[in-house]
C-alpha cells in the first residue's frame, strides 16, 4: 500500500489533534475539573503546543501543494520528521498522564 505525501500529512495532522485532545482531557481529569486560573494557564500551554506542532504541518502542506517537483525537498522531509517526533513525544506524555490517572484510581 503506497500512500501519497498528502495522505501522510493529513493523517499526521489528525493524529496530532487526537493526541493533543487526549492530553488535555487527561490533565483535566487528573486536576479534578478545576475551573479558574489553572484552566486559563492550561489553555495557554495547549495553544503553544498546538502552534508548535501545527507550523511544520502547515509548511509541509504548503510545500506539497505549491512545489511542482518534490524529488529532493529537504524542507518537507524535515517538517514531517519534526511532526512525527513531536507526536511521539506528546503520545509519551499522554501515556504518562493517563497512567498516573489510572494509578490514582487504583490506589483509592
Amino acid at each position: 500500500m503506497d500512500m501519497s505525501d498528502l495522505t501522510k500529512i493529513l493523517l499526521t495532522c489528525l493524529c496530532f489533534l487526537l493526541i493533543l485532545s487526549l492530553l488535555l482531557l487527561g490533565i483535566r481529569k487528573l486536576m479534578g475539573h478545576n475551573q479558574g486560573s489553572g484552566s486559563r494557564n492550561l489553555a495557554g500551554w495547549f495553544m503553544g503546543l498546538f502552534i508548535t506542532g501545527a507550523v511544520p504541518l502547515t509548511f509541509a502542506l504548503y510545500t506539497y501543494t505549491t512545489d511542482e517537483r518534490l524529488d529532493a525537498n529537504i524542507g518537507l522531509g524535515l517538517a514531517m520528521l519534526f511532526a512525527w517526533t513531536y507526536c511521539a513525544l506528546l503520545l509519551c506524555a499522554v501515556l504518562g498522564v493517563w497512567g498516573r490517572y489510572w494509578w490514582r484510581g487504583k490506589r483509592k
